[in-house]
């Protein structure tokens, strides 16, 4: 007997099996894991139920013999002309794909596991609610962790998420995407995908600075690829032109941001573009952070002796910022978890909260 945990995306959709005999005392070698690009706003919805098959087949799971346990983001992309559409056409899928589950369930916003009826009765609570996954497995493992009062910052390809807990308990106050913008807990800033005109006006230039374009010039993948902060292996999403990712067509890629190219601006200059747009990338995690800080500061809440719990590729950018906004103590949640594990944190967490409900009720 297994459960499936799923995290299905709109950029990535990743996926868990943990055996039902599995204890963390084991360590995590029992654990099976999928991750598969699959930006569905150009593959299409019928692509989310090929992928959900193939990671059917690949872990070869027996009728019967199966949990799942979902959570899902895809919802927001502008396939879907509503939340509720995007939500309720996922349910139909994972539904029919795993239709010989012995349950499904859907990851709520309150940290919840809700039936399909529920989920599209309740479609805000559901709507990108991987995040609440992961809250979960915060309060779930502080004590194991001997980490009661932490922030979690995981940044990923295209978002940054930050939870604060204070004494094993998740302390947000947005629940819902423009919510948690509101507060802070989401910045749509990651390390792949997002255009680089969305975080810089203008950079330097020729002991200058020029305004730049707002064309899809370049993705901060480039920035961070250029930098030496990932691989070309880590750049695993198309890039802006489509082409290649070494290190000169990811420069190329750069000098066209102020409208230029590889001609007029060097690989030096492209490389101080590069840094510019990195610490501006960095000032809008620490922005957030400060903004979240402030704000527990205000409950009385002392900050002294909180952790910093990195995740996702852009841990680098999270200790960074993490550092600057005054935290001392950074972990990675590799660490915690191991590296398999963290890289597709929400689909395990939403599979243990399952796992941890079906031995609770035998």
């Amino acid at each position: 007997m297994n459960v499936l945990g799923l995290d299905i995306g709109g950029a990535n959709v990743k996926a868990v099996k943990l055996p039902v005999d599995f204890s963390s005392h084991r360590g995590h070698h029992q654990i099976s894991v999928i991750r598969k690009y699959n930006p569905v706003w150009l593959t299409g919805v019928e692509s989310l139920r090929n992928i959900l098959l193939e990671i059917k087949h690949v872990f070869t799971l027996k009728p019967g013999d199966y949990y799942v346990a979902a959570t899902m983001t895809a919802e927001l992309s502008d396939i879907f002309r509503t939340k509720y559409e995007g939500v309720k056409t996922i349910i139909e899928i994972v539904e029919d794909v795993f239709s010989d589950a012995r349950g499904i369930r859907y990851v709520s916003t309150d940290m919840k596991l809700l039936s399909s009826n529920e989920a599209v009765r309740n479609h805000l609570k559901i709507a990108a609610a991987n995040w609440a996954a992961s809250a979960w497995l915060l309060q779930h493992e502080c004590l194991e962790w001997g980490i009661s009062n932490a922030l979690f910052v995981d940044i990923g390809s295209t978002t940054t998420t930050i939870i604060p807990m204070v004494n094993c308990n998740v302390k947000v106050r947005g629940y819902t995407d423009p919510e948690k913008l509101v507060f802070g807990e989401l910045v749509y800033t990651g390390v792949l995908r997002g255009n680089v005109a969305t975080l810089v006006d203008k950079v330097p230039y020729k002991g200058f600075y020029a305004r730049v374009s707002s064309e899809r010039f370049s993705l901060i993948g480039d920035v961070h690829l250029l930098l030496g902060h990932i691989s070309s292996e880590d750049y695993t999403t198309e890039t802006a032109d489509g082409r290649g990712k070494t290190v000169e067509e990811t420069m190329q890629r750069i000098t066209r941001v102020p409208c230029g190219d590889s001609d007029i601006i060097n690989y030096d200059e492209a490389l101080e573009i590069a840094r510019y747009i990195y610490e501006k990338q960095v000032f809008k995690v620490f922005e957030a952070i400060m903004q979240i800080r402030s704000w527990l500061a205000s409950q009385g809440i002392k900050l002294g002796d909180f952790t910093v719990i990195t995740a996702g590729i852009g841990e680098f950018l999270a200790a960074e910022a993490s550092k600057r906004a005054g935290f001392r103590r950074i972990i990675s949640v590799n660490e915690l978890v191991g590296e398999k594990v963290a890289s597709v944190l929400p689909s395990y967490a939403a599979a243990l909260m399952f796992l941890t409900e079906v031995k609770k009720h035998g």
